[in-house]
Formats: C-alpha cells, sequence, structure tokens
C-alpha cells in the first residue's frame, strides 16, 4: 500500500513537472518581453531602415498624377513609439484634384513644393450651412487638416502640383468619399444623392480614380 501510495505521488509529481516546463516553454521570461522600452525596439532595426528611399515608392500613376504613400505596412520603423506618423508624396497634373476623403485616425500636414493648390476642408456635422474651410497655396505654403475631416486639393497651376504631407499616425488609415459611399447598399446611396437608384448606379459606376481630372464645365453638376 505504502509503495502503491509513492509511486502515485511520484507519478503526480511528474506530471507537475512536466506542466511547469511546458507552461515557461511558453511564458516570456519577464514581463519586459511583452513592453519592450523604445530603446529595445530601435535596437531591431539597422541604420539603414531609418532612411527612406522615396525612389522606390512607386504609387499608382495616372494621366492626372500619382500618390505615393509610406505608412508602417511598408516601412515598419514609422511605427517605432517617438515616430510614429506616415507621409504622402503627390503630384498633380494641372486641373487635377486629390479626391475628397478622409483620414480616421491622424491630422494631417501639407507642405507645398511646386505649383499653386486650392485646399479644403468639410466641417463636421452641424446646424446648416455646415462651413467649408478654403484656402489657396503657393510653393512653401502649409495647410493643415484636422483628424477625421473631409478634406481635399486640387491643383489650379499650369505647371502642374507636388505637395508632401505628413500624418500623425503610422497607420493613418484613408478613406475615400464617394468610393466608399457607393460601396454601401444601392438604396442608401441613393437616399443620400437624394436621386433615383438607377441613377446612383450609374452614378457610382463611372467613379474616376485619384488623382482625377477635373469635369468639363459643362458637364458638372452645382
Amino acid at each position: 500500500m505504502a509503495r502503491s501510495l509513492a509511486t502515485k505521488v511520484a507519478a503526480v509529481s511528474a506530471l507537475v513537472a512536466v506542466l511547469a516546463g511546458a507552461a515557461s516553454a511558453t511564458k516570456p521570461a519577464s514581463t519586459a518581453d511583452l513592453f519592450p522600452t523604445a530603446v529595445a525596439l530601435r535596437a531591431k532595426f539597422d541604420d539603414a531602415d531609418f532612411a527612406i528611399d522615396t525612389t522606390k515608392i512607386k504609387g499608382n500613376p495616372n494621366a492626372a498624377g500619382n500618390v505615393r504613400v509610406g505608412n508602417v505596412g511598408g516601412f515598419p520603423v514609422l511605427g517605432l513609439p517617438g515616430i510614429d506618423s506616415s507621409f504622402a508624396l503627390v503630384s498633380l497634373e494641372a486641373d487635377a484634384h486629390n479626391l475628397p476623403h478622409t483620414h480616421p485616425r491622424a491630422s494631417e500636414t501639407l507642405y507645398l513644393l511646386k505649383g499653386e493648390l486650392d485646399v479644403f476642408i468639410v466641417e463636421e456635422n452641424s446646424a446648416p450651412p455646415v462651413r467649408v474651410i478654403e484656402n489657396t497655396l503657393r510653393p512653401g505654403g502649409v495647410a493643415v487638416f484636422p483628424t477625421g475631416l473631409i478634406h481635399g486639393q486640387r491643383c489650379v497651376a499650369k505647371e502642374g502640383c507636388e505637395f508632401v504631407a505628413v500624418l500623425g499616425s503610422a497607420d493613418p488609415g484613408a478613406v475615400s468619399v464617394a468610393a466608399r459611399l457607393c460601396d454601401g447598399p444601392v438604396e442608401a446611396v441613393a437616399a443620400s444623392f437624394g436621386v433615383p437608384e438607377r441613377l446612383a448606379e450609374k452614378l457610382c459606376g463611372k467613379l474616376p480614380g485619384n488623382p482625377a481630372p477635373s469635369q468639363p464645365s459643362g458637364d458638372r453638376h452645382h
């Protein structure tokens, strides 16, 4: 009886040891592994990671221009504590638009390098008339856009425009207003435009890419 009890105790002790070993194999050595310091995080990056060659960012060029983006998805160093930012390099042909959009997680600071640029911000919902903030920038001009508000730009220079935008998050997000509205149920889109569903489908089927050229004045809706 005593031998049988001793055997069971030994078996239980062995099982406990095995389980403890398994737990220690999967558990971090310390909470410092879960919450590393900024210095420890930076140590995981090479020197070259802190300098970005933007000529290798191709974007999606079209006849109206190009938008080239650098964020944490392509450049993880941008997500480090003390950096946490992203950028966009935008070129627009004459009279082209960077279409209305929002950044749900970041404010934006725009610096105009070349051309003349109309910029606008649409204020959040309020009693009509809703405020639209409009300005025109010339080279060296800076515009700021609050987090989450609809904004956009239009190049009004014959030689085209170039600007850089810095955003206050490594993952700012970008929501194209018209495109995302058209992703909704057709009845909701029709109600938003105040038109029949068949016309809403037609409008959404003709959305341009971004950047987009201006439409001839005879085709514009006022």
